[in-house]
């Protein structure tokens, strides 16, 4: 097979299963159009009535959803009649031909339906498809280079992260790494389920994926995947994110010289059923103010400052570094 005048697949035998029997299917309607001795110049001359039974049998998810409505619309003179039992085919179908294009007929009662009656499905394939855009993500980066990765909740852990590795004296830590923005615990959490244990021991470095304390998650590994939870700085005011990991003191400093990083929410009292809850107070970090206070800790800060962080070095050296 050729594309763009190059050759694409040497050999029909390199196609899957789903690809042979798309190929076979809709070639066929081809040879028998021109069978019949009609003109044909372009697909569009084709014209008849193709019934397929069972369209969607050995396909691949994405022939379903995608590939298949395009070919079927390769053919804008001919009515399709078909049975299906897949949603994320019904789905693509009225993407392609919108609701008036097409007739979903729910058999043996014949009532007729919507596609948008299995749109749960559609959320379902693209969560599908962002697992699977993770996989090959982290398969090119360890492709590229060897060295193992750290996954981390966001950017500021990253730059915390820098920052301490250059107080603290350990840069030869993250040079033997790849420290990399997971953007979120969610994403960390599609990483991990992404990969079974008979996946992930073939990976050929190890991955961290490092959670902020209070993501409660549980420490596990399978193959070369690990999952860690950065301690909880029990000292420190703020109790989520990477910023527990900053001393109480610089705390206590930056709400006398920069009080919009440190939000405050004051002790309450309620009574429930007869009985007085005590809510303790509680501070936060500004979520508009995140930056701000990254980089102005990241610019002032003292080794002492950052002294919590020897506990993301410590994790990074027993999981990924020792041998």
């Amino acid at each position: 097979m050729l594309k763009n005048e190059a050759p694409w697949i040497p050999n029909i035998f390199q196609l899957s299963t789903g690809e042979v029997l798309l190929l076979n299917l809709f070639l066929s309607i081809i040879r028998d159009y021109d069978l019949s001795g009609g003109a044909l110049e372009n697909l569009s001359d084709i014209k008849g009535v193709v019934v397929i039974d069972e369209i969607d049998a050995h396909l691949h998810t994405s022939h379903q959803k995608e590939v298949l409505p395009d070919l079927i619309a390769s053919f804008p003179n001919v009515q399709f009649i078909i049975t299906t039992h897949s949603p994320l085919f019904l789905l693509g179908m009225e993407e392609k031909f919108g609701s008036n294009g097409i007739k979903i007929v729910n058999m043996p009662h014949g009532e007729t339906v919507s596609a948008s009656d299995f749109s749960e499905f559609t959320a379902a394939y693209e969560a599908f498809k962002q697992t699977n855009q993770h996989r090959q993500e982290i398969a090119e980066a360890l492709k590229a280079n060897s060295r193992p990765i750290v996954f981390v909740e966001g950017d500021y852990d990253i730059r915390y992260i820098t920052k301490a590795a250059e107080l603290l004296k350990k840069p030869y830590i993250l040079d033997a790494i790849q420290l990399r923005d997971g953007t979120g615990f969610g994403n960390l959490d599609k990483i991990w389920r992404s990969y079974e244990i008979q996946l992930a021991e073939l990976l050929p470095s190890k991955i961290l994926l490092l959670y902020d304390c209070d993501t409660n998650k549980a420490a596990a590994e399978k193959g070369n995947l690990i999952k860690r939870v950065i301690p909880t700085n029990t000292s420190s005011p703020i109790n989520i994110g990477i910023e527990n990991l900053i001393t109480s003191e610089l705390i206590s400093q930056l709400e006398t010289s920069h009080p919009q990083f440190i939000d405050l929410t004051e002790v309450t009292t309620k009574r429930v059923r007869g009985q007085e809850v005590i809510t303790p107070a509680k501070k936060t970090v500004n979520k508009d103010e995140k930056g701000n206070m990254c980089n102005w800790i990241c610019a002032n800060a003292t080794a002492d400052d950052f002294r919590s962080f020897s506990s993301v070095f410590d994790i990074i050296e027993e999981t990924l570094l020792r041998q």
